[in-house]
């Protein structure tokens, strides 16, 4: 292993420190997020290709791939798979939005109760389908909220304890705000590195287990 490369028991739940340094752990982590935080001005291209950035990560965690943190080149590539993982979440969102939109216009407040549980489903299945998208490159879990329904549920207590530190972080990240608004542009791609790391971990240990 490099000295570069931060150290991961695989046999444990990843813990708050380590998920948190994990973004920030070598050289290359650090530029990537830079790289990451700066393309984010591109709005909405550079969310997109930090989504597919992510993704490959992902996948190298997953299968334990050193060096994890390798840039966005080929860029071509990154962007096409950050623009499929995005039209998944759009997929996945979308019962919850036309609940929602039946319920505006034809002015039936009980469609909102419907709309609100879909969405709730849709966040916290969507990890799991982008995970195993991406370590195992299987569209079905991008497109087929089912399988990745399957996969969240058999995470079991693991998959809980990567949504609690995962929403630590993104709530962590909005103290980039202070910094003129400009240092949420990193500290969001570093919570989002972390929402990576914490459920790619979580669901590897549901495979050796």
């Amino acid at each position: 292993m490099s000295m570069d490369t931060p150290k991961i028991d695989r046999r444990k739940a990843p813990t708050f420190r380590e998920s948190f340094f994990f973004p920030i752990s070598t050289p290359a982590a650090r530029k990537d997020l830079f790289i990451g935080g700066t393309a984010l001005i591109l709005l909405p291209i550079g969310w997109i290709l930090n989504m597919g950035h992510r993704l490959d990560v992902v996948y190298r965690i997953f299968h334990g791939q050193e060096p994890f943190y390798r840039g966005f080149s080929p860029y071509g590539a990154t962007f096409i798979r950050g623009l499929k993982a995005l039209t998944a979440i759009i997929i996945y969102l979308a019962p919850s939005v036309i609940c929602a939109l039946l319920g505006y216009f034809s002015s039936l407040v009980l469609l909102w109760i419907p709309a609100m549980l879909l969405f709730l489903l849709a966040i916290y299945i969507l990890p799991g389908g982008m995970t195993y998208n991406a370590a195992f490159h299987d569209m079905r879990y991008l497109y087929r909220p089912d399988h990745a329904l399957k996969r969240a549920w058999d995470g079991g207590k693991n998959y809980m304890w990567a949504w609690l530190i995962a929403l630590s972080a993104i709530s962590l990240s909005f103290l980039g705000l202070i910094l003129l608004g400009v240092g949420f542009l990193y500290t969001s791609v570093w919570a989002w590195m972390v929402v990576g790391y914490v459920f790619s971990r979580a669901l590897s240990l549901q495979i050796e287990d």
